[in-house]
């Protein structure tokens, strides 16, 4: 009866055929709904926390659709002197900069789409992480994603923990870098505009002389880095870039 029992619900469910015929193990594949690689399936998905229905509302709110799905905070953390410079250098680089104040130029980064530099970037393109899909950079999510990669370490919200910090500081900020590293490396590191990224933090630390070499600087219209607007959004969008390397979570 026990044998029974077993025929007669497999066969109301799935025919007299076995479980190992070729049409069953396709329909259990296709059932399992395997993520590309199959790094995930329908059985994994099952055991989530708070079953299925709380993977997918956690999948929903996880994806980046506009700069308002991020938790971010813009931080300026400079001395006195130095923040009336850089209000000086925003007053005197052009119309666009007229008033502005770095929130404003780091959210026209994010907004921003495409490559500002096409050709510069192209020429450093081998030593950007694989996983970066740059055939997306046109995308209007695609910086949004960048800065939430490079400060959490995954391309989408992570919904627990703080907010994410982009915080302009000074050359002798004490988090920059380690307090171990030497002057002359330190230097080096402010002198190319080198962003300071901590994943275990979800923090940017940009720095602020940088972005005034660069408010300063002169250039060539007719150039692909033809006026400070460029420069900087190049400069933001290589660092991002350069820092998404092997702390990651796709």
């Amino acid at each position: 009866h026990r044998s029974l029992a077993y025929e007669m619900l497999h066969n109301a469910m799935i025919g007299p055929v076995g479980v190992g015929n070729p049409f069953f193990t396709a329909f259990l594949h296709g059932f399992r709904l395997s993520c590309v690689g199959g790094t995930l399936d329908l059985y994994d998905v099952s055991y989530f926390y708070g079953g299925v229905e709380e993977f997918v509302q956690s999948s929903e709110t996880s994806v980046i659709k506009d700069l308002n799905d991020l938790s971010f905070e813009i931080k300026v953390d400079l001395e006195a002197v130095h923040l009336n410079e850089l209000a000086d250098v925003f007053a005197e680089a052009g119309p666009f900069f007229e008033g502005k104040i770095f929130e404003d130029i780091f959210n026209d980064f994010l907004e921003g789409t495409g490559a500002p530099c096409p050709q510069l970037l192209h020429a450093i393109r081998d030593r950007f992480n694989q996983q970066i899909n740059l055939a997306e950079i046109t995308s209007s999510t695609f910086r949004l994603k960048l800065l939430c990669w490079s400060t959490t370490g995954a391309p989408r919200i992570i919904q627990e923990g703080n907010p994410i910090r982009v915080i302009l500081v000074e050359d002798s900020d004490p988090h920059y870098i380690s307090s171990t590293t030497p002057n002359e490396e330190h230097d080096r590191y402010i002198g190319s505009g080198t962003c300071s990224f901590k994943t275990c933090t979800r923090s940017c630390r940009i720095p602020a002389s940088f972005l005034i070499k660069l408010l300063c600087s002169s250039y060539d219209p007719l150039s692909e880095c033809k006026d400070a607007r460029t420069a900087i959004h190049h400069w933001l969008l290589v660092q991002m870039l350069d820092a998404i390397g092997c702390y990651t979570t796709i």
